[in-house]
């Protein structure tokens, strides 16, 4: 199981089953993950703990991402991904590899010494690889305390776009009109029938 960190705004704002492709594709040429729920916070607090709102932990199982899956040292890629996009013309190491495995910023074209690595998904993340989602729990400074299930989340949490939950409705009112529908159906069947019986009663 790989990690991804998502803003909760931004996974509202995906269109149902659509892959799932974050700015680091065009950027990077890769869709940065974690692996590990200690690793994926440190990253939280070093990249994303001045910025506001919430945020949502995606769970995805490797072997159902279509894109290829790379474990890598955390350095930029220098050529083309296998998505297309070109990958970043800096070698800096990324915020997400700092974080994860303390390494320091550089510009150096030598690789990094370190015998970690980290898993990039280059391409688009279609999204039945995403098996979960939990919620990033943030204290009131913005620091990044926990992971925890969906049910443990703070009331009136919504996971669901508009379009999906309109989408929802749409259908359900649907099967409710085919099952209202059905009952009627099902109710005159009824009353003709006893009526029949009625009738050749009373012509007896």
């Amino acid at each position: 199981m790989i990690l991804h960190l998502i803003p909760l705004e931004t996974w509202r704002q995906l269109a149902p089953g659509q892959p799932y492709a974050p700015a680091s594709l065009q950027t990077e040429g890769f869709i940065h993950c974690t692996a590990g729920d200690a690793l994926l916070i440190e990253v939280a607090n070093t990249v994303y703990r001045s910025q506001p709102g919430e945020f949502l932990v995606l769970e995805i199982d490797e072997t159902k991402v279509q894109a290829e899956v790379r474990w890598e040292a955390p350095a930029r890629p220098t050529a083309h991904s296998a998505s297309g996009a070109l990958a970043a013309a800096s070698t800096a190491l990324p915020p997400e590899a700092a974080a994860e495995f303390g390494l320091p910023q550089t510009t150096s074209t030598e690789p990094a010494q370190t015998a970690i690595s980290f898993p990039h998904i280059y391409g688009p993340l279609n999204r039945d690889a995403i098996v979960g989602v939990r919620y990033a729990v943030r204290a009131a400074d913005g620091t990044f305390t926990g992971i925890e299930p969906i049910a443990n989340t703070p009331a009136g949490l919504n996971l669901k776009t508009p379009s999906q939950l309109a989408g929802e409705l749409v259908d359900a009112t649907g099967e409710f009109s085919d099952a209202l529908a059905r009952f009627k159906d099902h109710v005159e069947a009824r009353m003709n029938e006893m009526d029949k019986q009625i009738k050749r009663r009373l012509g007896e």
